[in-house]
């Protein structure tokens, strides 16, 4: 039997029709009507570029746990480390979506720090994500997380981050140092291949699907970056991102 499949009216109405009906952790990170489809996403994302259960990710930007909600409780004990300036939305994602028997049973580690900066754990990751976090923030933040990265990054390691693509000053500059959420900075391509040498590593695009952003992985050296065959594969159909 073939699985099930939902398509237009078929598919389950969700049981909220306004912005404001949603839980507020959820509405904070991004359009609560996407909350599951972008943390299942990420964790898909993740998994196909080699994420597995023995590694250690770093979830950058980790907000009310979208991502940590499944990828937790698939990392082994002491896995996941995840960087969240608001301890509230930390706070929801635990008492909301993933339950606090978590913190005994899988030991993720948490920081509240807002320096862009990833090596506040005094450990190195396997996987490092960014997810819609350098599209809310200027170059020199960006700047200073990727060569942070850098530093705590396996040899053999990947970092997974999405930008938004466009004209630089479509909206705030780049050069901004504020955090402009919800606005969105664009970046040109050729500014982040830049940014990456700065901070000693290799990118290269990654064309899984974003309803807005654009995905690349970076790594400390060409050979850890996965071939181009293999990125291309993942150009897959989006989902049904709904709005």
């Amino acid at each position: 039997m073939p699985p099930l499949a939902y398509h237009g009216s078929m598919r389950p109405a969700d049981p909220f029709t306004r912005l404001s009906d949603y839980p507020e952790h959820r509405a904070f990170v991004g359009q609560p009507q996407r909350y599951d489809l972008a943390g299942g996403s990420q964790f898909a994302l993740l998994f196909l570029l080699g994420l597995r259960e023995h590694h250690r990710l770093l979830d950058f930007g980790c907000g009310s746990l979208r991502l940590g909600r499944l990828v937790i409780p698939y990392l082994k004990a002491g896995g996941y480390f995840g960087i969240e300036p608001d301890r509230a939305l930390v706070d929801a994602g635990l008492d909301h979506e993933l339950g606090r028997d978590a913190l005994t049973l899988r030991r993720p580690r948490f920081l509240h720090t807002s320096d862009f900066r990833a090596d506040g754990f005094d450990t190195t990751f396997d996987f490092i994500i960014a997810q819609s976090v350098f599209s809310h923030t200027g170059v020199a933040w960006v700047r200073r997380a990727l060569a942070s990265f850098a530093q705590v990054l396996e040899p053999g390691g990947l970092v997974v981050a999405n930008f938004l693509l466009g004209p630089e000053g479509f909206g705030p500059s780049p050069e901004t140092t504020d955090w402009v959420y919800p606005e969105c900075v664009a970046y040109m391509p050729d500014r982040l291949q830049a940014l990456a040498a700065e901070a000693g590593l290799v990118m290269r695009a990654c064309p899984w699907p974003h309803p807005e952003l654009h995905w690349f992985v970076f790594a400390r050296e060409e050979a850890a970056l996965p071939p181009r065959e293999a990125l291309g594969a993942l150009r897959v159909a989006p989902p049904a991102w709904r709005s």
